[in-house]
């Protein structure tokens, strides 16, 4: 029977200390090269509000558009230290005549369940006029009014983006 070589105390501990070295250096090298989940800057976050209103915007029928507007606001992150955010509002004037009750089960379709998101609809003092809530699956939430009378129908939809790693 062969022996084994028996290990110093002081052996094992470099090794084991040039091990955890390894470890920590490998994760600090990881981190690094890993990018950020966070968007650089407050142009960029908001640009990511504005591609999910795009989408939620693209499945009204065009010829139910009148007119739209977009206002892109800077605020301070809740989280201090944690850069900026944008706040973004975008106004879509429908016709009058735009079914917006049928337009919010469309809406519920396109944005699944199955798919990740999540969208509740609460009517308000008519059957007609609703706020909508659409969640997305990496949690970004956007709030919407449809409301309406015989002369003007609105849609507004509002957002804010998560805060910059940079301002």
């Amino acid at each position: 029977m062969t022996t084994r070589p028996e290990w110093s105390s002081a052996r094992a501990t470099i090794v084991l200390a040039v091990g955890v070295a390894l470890l920590v250096v490998g994760i600090w090298v990881a981190t690094l090269l890993t990018p950020s989940p966070r968007p650089m800057t407050v142009e960029a976050a908001a640009a990511e509000v504005a591609a999910r209103l795009d989408r939620i915007e693209g499945t009204l029928p065009e010829a139910s558009v009148l007119d739209r507007s977009e206002t892109i606001a800077r605020e301070a992150c809740p989280l201090e230290g944690r850069g900026e955010q944008a706040r973004v509002v975008r106004v879509i004037d429908v016709d009058p005549e735009f079914d917006r009750v049928t337009w919010a089960r469309a809406l519920a379709q396109e944005f699944a369940e199955s798919d990740g998101w999540v969208v509740r609809t609460k009517a308000l003092e008519t059957r007609e006029n609703l706020e909508i809530r659409v969640v997305g699956r990496d949690l970004l939430v956007v709030d919407i009014i449809a409301r309406g009378d015989p002369a003007q129908a609105r849609i507004t939809l509002r957002s804010r983006s998560e805060c910059s790693s940079a301002s």
